[in-house]
């Protein structure tokens, strides 16, 4: 079962981000066919396409970060015992989980909080807003990381039976 909220997760996180790449791709032929075939450039879309990959980026790193696909170090992996690398594994999934949760749920909260105040030049939205996905990704981050640990312990279901208590 956790498995499967976990596959689902990250099928909405890539099709999410998968939107926001055309929304980007749009905005920026826009801005370049405003400006230099229309000779009157489209100003918001500068600002937009600023927000848009902000969030694209965050966003792709909770993806990255549950299907085991961020950066990392393999050599000291590789030369680990299948339960080494599993108790490995596990330590790296409770630091990143910590540094979501500390630094981006606390710390963006605190941004959302004073961006509030804050409103962009040209589009006026409250920078608040921008920065709400900060606490988003950590959040996310967090049930990734703690699922792909608690898949990591699983032990496998006996052969020719689904298993359907995860």
């Amino acid at each position: 079962m956790l498995s499967t909220v976990k596959n689902a997760l990250e099928r909405f996180l890539v099709s999410l981000i998968s939107l926001m790449l055309i929304a980007m791709l749009l905005l920026a032929i826009w801005q370049v066919t405003s400006r230099y075939i229309l000779q009157a450039p489209a100003i918001y879309t500068e600002e937009t396409l600023r927000f848009v990959m902000i969030w694209m980026g965050l966003l792709g790193s909770a993806y990255a970060f549950g299907t085991d696909q961020h950066l990392k170090l393999v050599f000291l992996g590789e030369r680990l015992s299948p339960r080494g690398k599993t108790v490995l594994s596990t330590v790296n999934g409770l630091i990143v989980m910590f540094f979501a949760l500390a630094i981006l749920l606390l710390g963006g909260i605190q941004m959302v909080r004073s961006g509030m105040s804050q409103v962009s030049p040209i589009l006026n939205v409250r920078m608040g807003y921008v920065f709400s996905i900060l606490p988003i990704c950590a959040v996310l981050i967090a049930i990734l990381q703690g699922i792909g640990i608690y898949l990591l312990w699983k032990p496998p279901a006996p052969a020719g039976r689904a298993d359907n208590r995860a």
